[in-house]
């Protein structure tokens, strides 16, 4: 239901030599071509961004766990923090400084697994 498009990219990645192609398919409710083009770059932009941090912040890319669904379970966890910091905490406080504060600080990190308005049965 409200289904008007299928659009299609393809994307080539060079590194040296190599080169590597991606397509990419979504399901539309529009058939704009701009407002296409525009919604996969914000998309990207956004995967893209929040990569960089995941990376800067918790060291993803350093991770080196294979084993079963290790790997899949981890990245969900460091997503789900990510969003608890992003989305609470003092608004002048940077990611750093709220991850620091939920590492030593029992009580902020209750506040951030269990939201503002628990606060005082903590």
């Amino acid at each position: 239901a409200g289904l008007k498009a299928v659009g299609r990219v393809e994307s080539t990645r060079l590194i040296g030599d190599h080169s590597s192609t991606e397509t990419r398919e979504f399901l539309c409710s529009f058939t704009d071509l701009p407002r296409f083009a525009a919604a996969v770059r914000q998309h990207w932009s956004i995967e893209n961004q929040q990569h960089w941090i995941l990376d800067v912040q918790f060291g993803e890319d350093a991770c080196r766990t294979r084993r079963d669904h290790s790997a899949q379970n981890l990245a969900l966890l460091r997503r789900m923090a990510l969003n608890l910091l992003q989305h609470n905490g003092p608004p002048k406080d940077s990611l750093r400084q709220r991850k620091l504060r939920a590492a030593l600080n029992d009580n902020y990190r209750m506040e951030l697994l269990l939201g503002e308005h628990n606060r005082k049965t903590i």
